[in-house]
């Protein structure tokens, strides 16, 4: 260890925004390839975020609602507002969730 690392305090907060970088460039690296889009991604974390709602941990909702924000103004821009009223009724492929991995065979 170095000198300098005695100086390094990692806390729970330090932890969280690290993962949350690398999350975020993963997504990037994902979306660049085709492999996932931002509209896709911003309603899986809405999802997470609107369920979270539900069982009553607000503070994680409106961080996750931000997040999914950010991804849906990325490429066409798709209304978080719409992507709330279609949460009920939207099915994989048409509100742009992320689909199901295929079955092998």
């Amino acid at each position: 260890m170095d000198k300098n690392d005695d100086n390094l305090d990692v806390t729970a907060k330090l932890a969280f925004d690290l993962n949350l970088a690398l999350y975020l460039d993963l997504v990037a690296v994902l979306e660049k390839s085709g492999v996932v889009t931002y509209r896709q991604m911003a309603a899986r974390i809405l999802s997470i975020s609107m369920d979270a709602q539900d069982d009553g941990d607000a503070p994680l909702s409106k961080a996750l609602e931000g997040i999914a924000k950010g991804f849906a103004g990325q490429g066409d821009g798709l209304s978080i507002g719409l992507m709330k009223a279609a949460r009920d009724v939207r099915n994989d492929e048409a509100m742009g969730d992320i689909p199901m991995r295929p079955d092998e065979g």
